[in-house]
């Protein structure tokens, strides 16, 4: 069964964004892309991850520059502050240990 999840580094004027279905056994295939912060790339993220099934959205940012992320996806994905299940979490962090590429170390959004 598939369980997709994008991990988002949010910079200032862009975004390092990497998708994989972590329930896969053996090595993670991953879609990667750059968006940049302006509304209409931020519609344009949340259309590609609609179209990339993806069912969970975690994000690492510094300072504020996650506030318009958030406001973009929070009407298509709830987001999440809790603590996973240990089977989750190893998906997780295969997602996060692949997603350095990117300079790409998502967190829980939360």
């Amino acid at each position: 069964m598939s369980y997709r999840i994008a991990g988002i580094d949010v910079h200032k004027k862009m975004l390092a964004v990497v998708v994989s279905d972590v329930e896969v056994k053996g090595e993670y295939q991953f879609e990667r892309r750059r968006y940049g912060s302006n509304p209409e790339h931020l519609r344009l993220l949340a259309e590609w991850l609609i179209g990339q099934q993806v069912e969970e959205v975690v994000m690492e940012s510094t300072a504020q520059y996650w506030l318009p992320v958030w406001g973009a996806l929070e009407r298509y994905w709830k987001p999440i502050c809790q603590k996973r299940k240990w089977w989750r979490q190893m998906s997780v962090e295969r997602l996060i240990a692949a997603s350095y590429e990117l300079n790409c170390l998502p967190f829980v959004l939360c």
